[in-house]
């Protein structure tokens, strides 16, 4: 499923969108390690959705998102999540974006890229090597459906993220059910809190809920085991 978002720059940046999938800014050759950004999820089938603190948007790589990582990142890449207690076994891909034109004046518009059958990383957030938070996303509903029962885990189940250099554990210590449809300002600001950057190694896993709609998001929170 696309991705839509707004840009409109005031003094700050601001980012609205509609999908299911976290945004975030394009990636840079500069950016290292990754970032990520705080957000904001609009109302109209609302995904995540950012606030960056940044005044400028860099210009979208050249590349695929794929190879641009691979490039960038290397082996450190994450190629592969299991978690054994739903039965997840999926490979996982950079996402990239692309700008399209806007209707209304003053904003530029864009489109992110969805992983499709595959497990989305969010290419401006940490890698599993790096104290940060490491944020991936997958459909509920759509091609594999792969994170369809994302919202069965519990505290104390164990996920893997595997690059090629070695397989990284996270155990899970929170599984929340957020709403996304009509949230009110408090709602929406509890739902960024999970998409900022973090000092320790964490995982953030986020996809559409119920498995028969859009109308929430489940957010996964795991912390790597050393």
């Amino acid at each position: 499923m696309p991705q839509r978002f707004l840009f409109r720059t005031f003094s700050l940046l601001t980012v609205l969108f509609a999908g299911c999938a976290p945004t975030h800014l394009p990636p840079s050759p500069t950016l290292h390690p990754p970032q990520v950004w705080v957000t904001h999820p609009v109302l109209h089938n609302p995904p995540l959705t950012p606030e960056p603190t940044l005044t400028e948007t860099p210009a979208p790589p050249a590349v695929s998102p794929a190879d641009f990582a691979s490039q960038v990142y290397g082996d450190r890449l994450i190629q592969q999540i299991v978690i054994p207690v739903i039965g997840v076994d999926s490979p996982v891909v950079p996402v990239g974006w692309r700008l399209y034109s806007a209707s209304d004046p003053g904003t530029v518009a864009a489109e992110w890229d969805s992983p499709g059958a595959a497990v989305g990383w969010v290419e401006t957030s940490a890698l599993p090597d790096q104290s940060g938070n490491v944020i991936l996303y997958g459909h509920n509903n759509m091609y594999t459906a792969v994170f369809e029962e994302l919202g069965r885990l519990k505290a104390g189940d164990f996920i893997s993220l595997k690059t090629e250099q070695r397989t990284w554990t996270y155990q899970v210590v929170q599984v929340l059910i957020l709403p996304m449809l009509g949230a009110s300002a408090e709602q929406q600001a509890a739902y960024q809190v999970y998409l900022q950057a973090t000092t320790e190694p964490r995982l953030t896993l986020i996809s559409c809920w119920p498995p028969v709609s859009n109308t929430h998001r489940v957010v996964v929170i795991g912390y790597q085991i050393p």
